[in-house]
Protein backbone atom coordinates (compact mmCIF):
# COMPACT_ATOMS: atom_id res chain seq x y z
CA UNK A 1 0.00 0.00 0.00
CA UNK A 2 2.75 2.48 0.83
CA UNK A 3 4.36 1.79 -2.40
CA UNK A 4 0.96 2.51 -4.11
CA UNK A 5 0.76 5.96 -2.15
CA UNK A 6 4.45 7.03 -3.23
CA UNK A 7 3.31 5.90 -6.96
CA UNK A 8 0.30 7.73 -6.88
CA UNK A 9 1.87 11.01 -5.21
CA UNK A 10 4.86 11.34 -7.76
CA UNK A 11 2.08 10.84 -10.40
CA UNK A 12 -0.15 13.10 -9.74
CA UNK A 13 2.39 15.77 -9.15
CA UNK A 14 4.50 15.06 -12.42
CA UNK A 15 1.55 15.46 -14.64
CA UNK A 16 0.90 18.90 -15.83
CA UNK A 17 -2.73 18.38 -15.83
CA UNK A 18 -2.82 18.37 -12.29
CA UNK A 19 -1.43 21.93 -11.84
CA UNK A 20 -3.20 23.76 -14.40
CA UNK A 21 -6.63 22.20 -13.94
CA UNK A 22 -6.32 23.10 -9.68
CA UNK A 23 -5.73 26.38 -11.11
CA UNK A 24 -8.82 27.21 -13.45
CA UNK A 25 -10.71 25.98 -10.53
CA UNK A 26 -9.60 28.25 -8.23
CA UNK A 27 -9.49 31.23 -10.67
CA UNK A 28 -13.06 30.50 -12.45
CA UNK A 29 -14.60 29.70 -8.91
CA UNK A 30 -13.20 32.91 -7.77
CA UNK A 31 -14.27 35.05 -10.80
CA UNK A 32 -17.66 34.20 -9.94
CA UNK A 33 -17.34 34.51 -6.42
CA UNK A 34 -15.58 38.38 -6.99
CA UNK A 35 -18.75 38.83 -9.74
CA UNK A 36 -21.28 38.31 -7.19
CA UNK A 37 -19.76 40.14 -4.68
CA UNK A 38 -19.07 43.32 -6.37
CA UNK A 39 -22.57 43.65 -8.24
CA UNK A 40 -23.73 43.19 -4.56
CA UNK A 41 -21.59 45.52 -2.47
CA UNK A 42 -24.06 48.41 -2.59
CA UNK A 43 -25.99 46.09 -0.06
CA UNK A 44 -25.63 43.89 3.24
CA UNK A 45 -24.74 40.42 1.95
CA UNK A 46 -27.15 38.07 3.58
CA UNK A 47 -25.65 34.82 4.54
CA UNK A 48 -27.38 32.84 2.47
CA UNK A 49 -25.98 35.14 -0.53
CA UNK A 50 -22.61 34.32 1.47
CA UNK A 51 -22.73 30.76 0.82
CA UNK A 52 -23.27 31.38 -2.81
CA UNK A 53 -20.13 33.50 -2.68
CA UNK A 54 -18.09 31.46 -0.84
CA UNK A 55 -18.97 28.10 -2.85
CA UNK A 56 -18.26 29.82 -6.11
CA UNK A 57 -21.61 30.23 -7.34
CA UNK A 58 -22.78 26.91 -6.60
CA UNK A 59 -26.41 27.81 -6.25
CA UNK A 60 -26.42 29.36 -9.60
CA UNK A 61 -25.29 26.19 -11.78
CA UNK A 62 -25.39 22.13 -11.89
CA UNK A 63 -21.78 22.35 -12.35
CA UNK A 64 -19.54 24.36 -9.79
CA UNK A 65 -15.79 25.09 -11.49
CA UNK A 66 -13.78 23.14 -8.58
CA UNK A 67 -16.00 20.34 -8.50
CA UNK A 68 -15.79 19.63 -12.54
CA UNK A 69 -12.39 20.09 -12.13
CA UNK A 70 -11.84 17.93 -9.58
CA UNK A 71 -13.94 15.64 -11.29
CA UNK A 72 -11.78 15.52 -14.66
CA UNK A 73 -8.51 15.15 -12.29
CA UNK A 74 -10.61 12.01 -10.99
CA UNK A 75 -10.95 10.93 -14.51
CA UNK A 76 -7.21 11.28 -15.34
CA UNK A 77 -6.41 9.16 -12.85
CA UNK A 78 -7.34 6.08 -14.65
CA UNK A 79 -8.06 7.42 -18.00
CA UNK A 80 -4.71 8.27 -18.45
CA UNK A 81 -3.39 5.00 -17.76
CA UNK A 82 -5.51 3.36 -20.22
CA UNK A 83 -5.11 6.17 -23.22
CA UNK A 84 -1.41 6.07 -22.62
CA UNK A 85 -0.74 2.11 -22.58
CA UNK A 86 0.61 2.92 -19.22
CA UNK A 87 -1.91 0.91 -17.10
CA UNK A 88 0.47 -1.97 -17.75
CA UNK A 89 3.78 -0.85 -16.01
CA UNK A 90 1.67 0.62 -13.70
CA UNK A 91 0.43 -3.17 -12.63
CA UNK A 92 3.65 -4.13 -12.98
CA UNK A 93 4.73 -2.16 -10.04
CA UNK A 94 1.69 -2.33 -8.22
CA UNK A 95 0.43 -5.67 -8.60
CA UNK A 96 -1.94 -5.75 -6.09
CA UNK A 97 -5.06 -4.12 -7.65
CA UNK A 98 -7.44 -3.17 -4.52
CA UNK A 99 -4.01 -1.03 -3.52
CA UNK A 100 -3.70 0.71 -6.47
CA UNK A 101 -7.46 1.82 -6.19
CA UNK A 102 -7.30 2.84 -2.55
CA UNK A 103 -4.02 4.86 -3.59
CA UNK A 104 -5.95 6.27 -6.65
CA UNK A 105 -8.32 7.37 -4.13
CA UNK A 106 -6.59 8.57 -1.48
CA UNK A 107 -4.87 10.98 -3.55
CA UNK A 108 -8.14 12.70 -5.20
CA UNK A 109 -9.60 12.60 -1.76
CA UNK A 110 -6.57 14.39 -0.84
CA UNK A 111 -6.26 17.00 -3.80
CA UNK A 112 -9.90 17.78 -4.14
CA UNK A 113 -10.15 18.52 -0.22
CA UNK A 114 -6.92 21.06 -0.40
CA UNK A 115 -8.51 22.33 -3.56
CA UNK A 116 -11.80 23.01 -1.77
CA UNK A 117 -10.62 24.65 1.17
CA UNK A 118 -8.34 26.75 -0.71
CA UNK A 119 -11.11 27.77 -3.32
CA UNK A 120 -13.34 28.70 0.16
CA UNK A 121 -10.34 31.13 1.60
CA UNK A 122 -9.48 32.77 -1.81
CA UNK A 123 -13.17 33.07 -2.75
CA UNK A 124 -13.63 34.83 0.88
CA UNK A 125 -10.69 37.07 0.36
CA UNK A 126 -11.41 38.65 -3.34
CA UNK A 127 -15.10 38.92 -2.05
CA UNK A 128 -13.72 41.33 0.81
CA UNK A 129 -11.99 43.71 -1.53
CA UNK A 130 -14.19 43.72 -4.01
CA UNK A 131 -17.37 44.49 -1.55
CA UNK A 132 -15.90 45.78 1.38
CA UNK A 133 -17.85 43.06 3.41
CA UNK A 134 -16.51 40.80 5.64
CA UNK A 135 -18.13 37.07 4.98
CA UNK A 136 -19.22 34.79 7.57
CA UNK A 137 -17.65 31.43 7.44
CA UNK A 138 -19.26 29.36 10.42
CA UNK A 139 -22.52 30.92 10.94
CA UNK A 140 -25.81 28.96 10.00
CA UNK A 141 -26.66 28.34 7.10
CA UNK A 142 -22.74 29.26 5.91
CA UNK A 143 -21.04 26.38 8.45
CA UNK A 144 -23.30 23.26 7.14
CA UNK A 145 -23.73 24.74 3.78
CA UNK A 146 -19.27 24.91 3.27
CA UNK A 147 -18.91 21.62 5.05
CA UNK A 148 -21.75 20.17 2.36
CA UNK A 149 -19.34 21.75 -0.77
CA UNK A 150 -16.37 20.39 0.69
CA UNK A 151 -17.66 16.98 0.58
CA UNK A 152 -19.37 17.71 -2.94
CA UNK A 153 -15.79 18.74 -4.33
CA UNK A 154 -14.68 15.42 -2.82
CA UNK A 155 -16.91 12.87 -4.27
CA UNK A 156 -17.28 14.68 -7.61
CA UNK A 157 -13.14 13.64 -7.77
CA UNK A 158 -14.20 10.11 -6.74
CA UNK A 159 -16.82 9.77 -8.96
CA UNK A 160 -14.96 10.68 -11.96
CA UNK A 161 -12.38 8.11 -10.49
CA UNK A 162 -15.16 5.55 -10.90
CA UNK A 163 -16.25 6.96 -14.59
CA UNK A 164 -12.46 6.75 -15.26
CA UNK A 165 -11.84 2.91 -13.97
CA UNK A 166 -15.33 2.26 -15.34
CA UNK A 167 -14.95 3.05 -18.96
CA UNK A 168 -11.29 2.78 -19.59
CA UNK A 169 -11.94 5.68 -21.88
CA UNK A 170 -11.40 9.14 -21.56
CA UNK A 171 -13.69 11.22 -23.78
CA UNK A 172 -16.34 8.82 -22.56
CA UNK A 173 -16.22 9.25 -19.25
CA UNK A 174 -15.82 13.36 -19.84
CA UNK A 175 -19.22 13.49 -21.64
CA UNK A 176 -20.93 11.38 -19.34
CA UNK A 177 -20.18 14.01 -16.55
CA UNK A 178 -21.69 16.89 -18.06
CA UNK A 179 -23.78 15.08 -20.47
CA UNK A 180 -25.77 14.04 -17.31
CA UNK A 181 -26.42 16.89 -15.01
CA UNK A 182 -26.46 19.06 -18.04
CA UNK A 183 -28.83 17.43 -19.98
CA UNK A 184 -30.03 13.95 -18.57
CA UNK A 185 -31.34 15.41 -14.83
CA UNK A 186 -33.02 18.89 -16.13
CA UNK A 187 -35.14 16.82 -18.77
CA UNK A 188 -36.33 14.03 -16.14
CA UNK A 189 -36.93 17.11 -14.02
CA UNK A 190 -38.78 18.90 -16.59
CA UNK A 191 -41.19 15.52 -17.71
CA UNK A 192 -42.09 15.63 -13.77
CA UNK A 193 -44.15 18.99 -14.64
CA UNK A 194 -46.34 16.51 -16.92
CA UNK A 195 -49.51 16.01 -14.90
CA UNK A 196 -49.37 12.57 -15.51
CA UNK A 197 -45.87 11.96 -14.20
CA UNK A 198 -46.52 14.55 -11.06
CA UNK A 199 -46.40 11.64 -8.51
CA UNK A 200 -42.90 11.03 -9.66
CA UNK A 201 -42.02 15.06 -8.88
CA UNK A 202 -40.05 14.59 -5.62
CA UNK A 203 -38.24 12.15 -6.70
CA UNK A 204 -36.00 14.28 -8.85
CA UNK A 205 -33.86 15.46 -5.62
CA UNK A 206 -32.44 11.75 -5.47
CA UNK A 207 -30.82 11.66 -9.17
CA UNK A 208 -27.47 11.75 -8.02
CA UNK A 209 -26.34 15.21 -9.52
CA UNK A 210 -29.60 17.09 -8.08
CA UNK A 211 -29.00 15.63 -5.09
CA UNK A 212 -25.33 16.79 -4.91
CA UNK A 213 -25.56 20.07 -6.09
CA UNK A 214 -27.93 20.53 -2.95
CA UNK A 215 -25.06 19.39 -0.34
CA UNK A 216 -23.82 23.11 -0.58
CA UNK A 217 -26.90 24.76 -1.34
CA UNK A 218 -27.74 28.00 1.05
CA UNK A 219 -30.59 29.10 -1.35
CA UNK A 220 -33.42 27.04 -2.71
CA UNK A 221 -35.59 29.48 -4.57
CA UNK A 222 -33.64 31.81 -7.31
CA UNK A 223 -36.80 33.13 -9.00
CA UNK A 224 -40.35 32.67 -9.87
CA UNK A 225 -39.22 30.78 -13.45
CA UNK A 226 -37.55 28.10 -11.93
CA UNK A 227 -39.99 25.28 -10.98
CA UNK A 228 -40.15 24.13 -7.36
CA UNK A 229 -40.42 20.36 -7.68
CA UNK A 230 -42.23 19.16 -4.18
CA UNK A 231 -40.69 19.89 -0.87
CA UNK A 232 -37.02 19.10 -0.86
CA UNK A 233 -35.11 16.70 1.32
CA UNK A 234 -32.55 17.67 4.09
CA UNK A 235 -28.72 18.62 3.47
CA UNK A 236 -27.90 15.04 5.34
CA UNK A 237 -30.61 13.38 3.03
CA UNK A 238 -29.08 15.00 -0.64
CA UNK A 239 -25.25 14.35 0.96
CA UNK A 240 -25.97 10.49 1.51
CA UNK A 241 -27.65 10.23 -1.79
CA UNK A 242 -25.20 11.49 -3.83
CA UNK A 243 -22.71 9.42 -1.75
CA UNK A 244 -24.31 6.61 -2.27
CA UNK A 245 -24.36 7.15 -6.20
CA UNK A 246 -20.34 7.22 -6.24
CA UNK A 247 -19.63 4.33 -4.12
CA UNK A 248 -21.78 2.33 -6.72
CA UNK A 249 -19.86 3.98 -9.00
CA UNK A 250 -16.79 3.20 -7.44
CA UNK A 251 -17.56 -0.11 -6.72
CA UNK A 252 -18.75 -1.04 -10.06
CA UNK A 253 -15.50 -0.10 -11.46
CA UNK A 254 -13.52 -1.79 -8.71
CA UNK A 255 -15.10 -5.11 -9.65
CA UNK A 256 -14.46 -4.78 -12.93
CA UNK A 257 -11.09 -3.66 -12.46
CA UNK A 258 -10.28 -7.18 -10.66
CA UNK A 259 -11.65 -9.20 -13.55
CA UNK A 260 -10.60 -7.03 -16.53
CA UNK A 261 -7.18 -8.13 -18.69
CA UNK A 262 -5.22 -4.49 -18.40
Amino acid sequence: MIDALRFEWIRIRTIRSTYWLTALALLLSAGVAGVVAYFGRENTISAEMAGVILTGGSAFSPLPFTAVFMGIVGVFAFGHEYRHGTILPTLTAVPRRGSLVLAKAAMVIGLSLVVAVVSVALNWAVARVLSGQSLPLFDAPVGPALGGYLGFVVLWGLLGLGLGGLLRNLPAAMVLLFVVPLVVEPLLTALTMIPALESLRGYVHYLPFTAGNAMSQTMNDLGSDRPRVADLPSRLASSLTFTAWVAAVLAAATALFHKRDA
